[in-house]
């Protein structure tokens, strides 16, 4: 065991101000290379989205950059009070455009309606399913990384990440219309462990400022950049699916923290012996954490195509 690598928070400890500063160095850099008028950023009124949003405008000024709310009416309620919280706090201005058209289109929203009659609802719904099939939300994750959801699991995935996908369309459709890049608030801590929707609104951008950098470093950065302590504090809530208020808690039964330190130590080069063995827990769950990085590769690799000789 390397005997100078202690897992620890500590090992994610950085200089704040100065982090910020490259990254809105390179938001400039490549703002300027795009030949566009503005910079839009899909906000949610999570924390990834607002800091994002908080570079963009400390990059090039808050009269360049937008948010761009894409509520739909199954969504989460708070999305809109805590997007406006940012989009005020920053001074930025807002637009709001709603995407339940196209999911009643692709038949999302039939999809939902056919099992629920609102959100409450649907969230005990989601909650007796995971249940009753006597699957954990990680077990349920692990069988769609390795084909093995039924049918009807399949189709509720699909039509619920849809959703993410139909933000992107909004999204690249209002940015070419106002000549603005897009802006994504995307990082390693979800990359590393597919948690994500492919090509969705979390995945797909012109820029993605934090794509390299844990959710720990993020939550220095905010700290840095004042955004506002209730969304500084606020779970970490994908708003895709009611009843999963935090994603790592409720897909990989730790928090993000310790997920933080099992990816660091693997980058480093640990065991998940030597890892469990720091952070006191079993190894087969490190294990498995390591198993989900490379069963969602493929996620973080678009339009796989084979080498040839020429």
């Amino acid at each position: 065991m390397n005997e100078y690598m202690k897992l620890t928070k500590d090992v994610f400890q950085i200089d704040a101000q100065q982090w910020c500063k490259e990254i809105e160095d390179f938001i400039n850099e490549k703002f300027s290379e795009s030949y566009r008028d503005g910079i839009v950023v899909p906000i949610s009124g999570g924390l990834d989205s607002s800091v994002t949003a908080a570079l963009c405008t400390r990059a090039i000024g808050k009269d360049k950059v937008k948010g761009l709310m894409l509520p739909e009416r199954w969504g989460n309620p708070q999305a809109d009070h805590y997007g406006r919280m940012i989009s005020k706090h920053l001074g930025i201005e807002t637009v709001k455009i709603s995407i339940s058209p196209i999911l009643r289109g692709l038949g999302t929203s039939g999809f939902l309606l056919s099992v629920l009659s609102g959100r409450v609802f649907w969230k005990d719904i989601v909650n007796k399913i995971v249940y009753k099939s006597g699957h954990s939300q990680k077990e349920d994750y692990l069988d769609s990384l390795t084909g093995k959801l039924n049918p009807w699991k399949r189709k509720m995935i699909a039509k619920i990440t849809s959703k993410q996908r139909a933000r992107v369309l909004v999204a690249y459709k209002f940015a070419e219309e106002n000549n603005y890049m897009v802006a994504g608030s995307a990082h390693k801590t979800e990359d590393m462990v597919g948690l994500f929707c492919k090509y969705g609104i979390d995945d797909c951008a012109d820029i993605m400022p934090m794509k390299n950098i844990y959710r720990s470093h993020i939550l220095q950065l905010a700290e840095f950049l004042e955004i506002p302590l209730e969304i500084l504090h606020r779970s970490p809530n994908p708003d895709i699916l009611p009843g999963v208020t935090d994603k790592y808690m409720s897909y990989f039964e730790m928090d993000y923290l310790k997920i933080d330190l099992i990816l660091f130590g693997q980058q480093k080069g640990l065991t998940a012996h030597e890892i469990a063995n720091q952070l006191g827990m079993n190894e087969q769950a490190v294990k498995e954490m390591y198993e989900i990085v490379q069963l969602s590769k493929h996620m973080r690799n678009h339009a796989l195509a084979p080498i040839l000789k020429y």
